[in-house]
Formats: structure tokens, C-alpha cells, sequence
């Protein structure tokens, strides 16, 4: 039963994909997935940036509160699932460390829906900054997935390796091309597909079991 409560919540997290483009339908002028960050999603006041790297552009999210409450559901349903999906996993010393990543990631979430960039920046930087170590999560939990779980240590794998690259490469300004936005989700999104795609599979394996 606890372990399909943590299946169910991650299975949860996809909320946060389909929120997205139901926030950023309501911009005006029109919201960017390359050139806006994620976080601009939930900017609680209108105004108009006097950041350095994007002086004058105008930021306004009629939907922010929409944001601001995914951005919390998610980081729950995300710490909730890492807490209660242990059975799972092999007895390993990663898996420990993995989770652990994940559960501290889930906090970092609902500290930036509770505290918006342009409200409370630092406290905002915190929930953002708790999100960079997660991202190496399912390349540990993949490297200790047994081998005869081919497909699920994969996937795995690759959801680390991608969330790992992103991360490295929006945190030098390194953009290749994909704008900060899109490096961001590059960076940050891997963990979350990560999570929906294991809530299915464990919520398949306990159904299959019953």
C-alpha cells in the first residue's frame, strides 16, 4: 500500500507538464519556453525585467497562482513518492542517496511556488538551487536497478545523463543554441519525466502482483 502511494504521487508530478502551457497561453506578449525561465511561470507582480542578461523585457503571468500551486503539489507529491517507493529498490548504497536527492528536491519545489522569484528572490533561490543535485538521482537509482531490469535502468541512465548535461551546461550560460529556457528544462524536466515514467512502472508492477 505504501509503495503504491509514492507510485500514485509521482505518476502525480505529470501536473506539472500540463500546467505549463495553460499558464503561459494567458502572457502578453506571448511567453517563451526558450528565452522565459520556468520560474517567470509563477512571477506573482507584472512588471518589467531590469535583470542584466534581459533588460526591458515585460514579465507578467495572469496565472501565476495556477504556477505557484503546481510548483507545490508537484515538490510534495515528488518528496512523498521518494519516501515511500523504498521497497522497490535493491538494497544498495545509492538507492539511499538517490531518494534522499529527490526528497530534498520535492522541498525545493514547494519553496519556489511558496515563494515567487520577484516576491521573496532568496528564499526562491534556495527551492531553485535545491533542484541542481537532483538531477544526478536517477543515474544513481539506474546504476543500482538490477541488470534484469534492463529497460527501467536505462531509461534511467539516460533521464541522468541528460538531467546532469542540462544542469551543467544552464548553470555555466551555456545555452547551445536552446535559449535559458530551454536549457533550464534540460537541466531540471529529466527528473520529472523520470518520475512519472518509475510511478507508472511501480504502480504496474504492485497491480501485476495483486
Amino acid at each position: 500500500m505504501r509503495q503504491r502511494l509514492g507510485a500514485a504521487c509521482w505518476m502525480l508530478t505529470v501536473v506539472y507538464f500540463l500546467v505549463q502551457p495553460v499558464v503561459a497561453a494567458a502572457w502578453d506578449p506571448a511567453y517563451s519556453y526558450a528565452d522565459n525561465t520556468i520560474s517567470d511561470l509563477g512571477n506573482a507582480i507584472c512588471t518589467t525585467s531590469d535583470e542584466s542578461w534581459r533588460p526591458g523585457v515585460v514579465l507578467c503571468s495572469p496565472r501565476h497562482v495556477l504556477m505557484n500551486v503546481t510548483f507545490m503539489l508537484v515538490g510534495l507529491c515528488t518528496t512523498v513518492g521518494a519516501l515511500t517507493t523504498r521497497g522497490w529498490w535493491p538494497r544498495h548504497r545509492l538507492v539511499g542517496s538517490g531518494l534522499a536527492l529527490i526528497a530534498v528536491s520535492g522541498v525545493g519545489a514547494v519553496l519556489v511556488g511558496l515563494a515567487p522569484g520577484d516576491v521573496n528572490m532568496p528564499l526562491h533561490l534556495v527551492g531553485a538551487g535545491l533542484q541542481f543535485p537532483a538531477a544526478l538521482s536517477p543515474l544513481l537509482l539506474g546504476l543500482a536497478t538490477p541488470r534484469e531490469r534492463r529497460r527501467e535502468r536505462v531509461f534511467s541512465l539516460t533521464m541522468g545523463v541528460v538531467g546532469i548535461v542540462g544542469c551543467v551546461l544552464f548553470a555555466s550560460g551555456l545555452h547551445l543554441g536552446l535559449g535559458v529556457g530551454g536549457t533550464e528544462r534540460l537541466g531540471f524536466d529529466p527528473l520529472t519525466v523520470w518520475t512519472v515514467v518509475l510511478g507508472a512502472v511501480i504502480w504496474r508492477a504492485g497491480s501485476v502482483r495483486r
